[in-house]
């Protein structure tokens, strides 16, 4: 799949330098960075109501320890996959790339859902050497109304 084109001129969506300390000791089993993503979002917030579609340059990367995730430079997802105190946010891995989906009810101000898309393609045997395909993380809260493109 190509680069997006904000990170072919600027690197946007490049995996931040803290992401990547992280995973450092990890065996990384896949990184991809300037790949699109598809934000849907749908509910409330504070000075929002309704739905939108946003589209973004984002990476992610899955190791042997977890699967990590950005979109421009604010970091969406940082999911050990041994994580026992869950926040309603779930991600796949699937033959079109990362899902990932998110009750935005878990920030109390906010209700509805959102839904990111990471495009990539996987084979069928690329998936089966990922230790995990779906898991339930920790999704920050206070990124729950800047989901909803409101400034934080």
């Amino acid at each position: 799949m190509s680069k997006t084109f904000r990170y072919r001129l600027f690197k946007v969506g490049a995996l931040p330098e803290e992401l990547r300390a992280e995973i450092q000791n990890d065996e990384v089993l896949f990184l991809e960075e300037g790949i699109p993503v598809t934000v849907r979002r749908s509910g409330t917030a504070p000075g929002f109501r309704g739905g939108g579609i946003g589209r973004f340059s984002g990476a992610f990367a899955v190791t042997n320890q977890r699967i990590v995730a950005n979109i421009s430079k604010t970091v969406v997802v940082n999911a050990p996959y041994d994580a026992k105190d869950t926040n309603r946010a779930e991600l796949s891995l699937t033959e079109d790339g990362l899902h990932i989906t998110i009750d935005a009810s878990i920030h109390p101000r906010c209700s509805g859902n959102i839904q990111m898309h990471f495009k990539q393609d996987f084979s069928k045997e690329e998936l089966a050497r990922f230790p995990h395909q779906k898991i339930i993380f920790q999704f920050s809260v206070d990124l729950i109304p800047k989901m909803f493109g409101i400034p934080v």
